[in-house]
């Protein structure tokens, strides 16, 4: 089971084929290559900032007022900022955060975001019914 981002349109119930779930967690491609896996995904405003910033710290370091340790640092944290977020960057441009769910496909994490907004109980994916009892540590009256 993974965490689904799910992305709609702030208003869903009008248009819910627009609904989509995006996997949650570190990019590595987004990591290691950074600046062209924001080419390659179209995320020409994420790639403009990281440039502004590149050139902004080259500038720095050529006038002296920033160390080639610190920019090289700087340049690590930027590529671990598009690891991080880059899944994240690529639907939220688009459409805005709605919820978060734990599913085990995107397909599976859609259809429980559209059951709970059209008010349906959504389906229990594995298991049996619920039991009230409460495995772990939890004190029981008269013990």
């Amino acid at each position: 089971m993974k965490l689904y981002a799910i992305h709609a349109p702030l208003v869903a119930l009008a248009a819910p084929e627009k609904v989509r779930a995006a996997k949650t967690g570190f990019s590595p491609a987004g990591f290691v290559f950074g600046p062209l896996w924001l080419l390659l995904r179209g995320l020409w405003l994420a790639f403009g900032l990281y440039l502004a910033a590149w050139i902004a710290v080259a500038v720095a370091v050529r006038f002296g007022v920033l160390a080639p340790g610190a920019a090289l640092a700087l340049h690590a944290l930027g590529h671990l900022y598009i690891g991080l977020e880059g899944r994240a960057l690529r639907t939220r441009a688009r459409l805005p955060l709605a919820d978060v769910i734990y599913a085990g496909s995107a397909l599976e994490a859609e259809k429980v975001y559209l059951e709970r907004l059209f008010g349906q109980a959504p389906a229990r994916v594995a298991g049996g019914p619920m039991s009230n009892e409460i495995i772990g540590l939890f004190p029981e009256p008269g013990r």
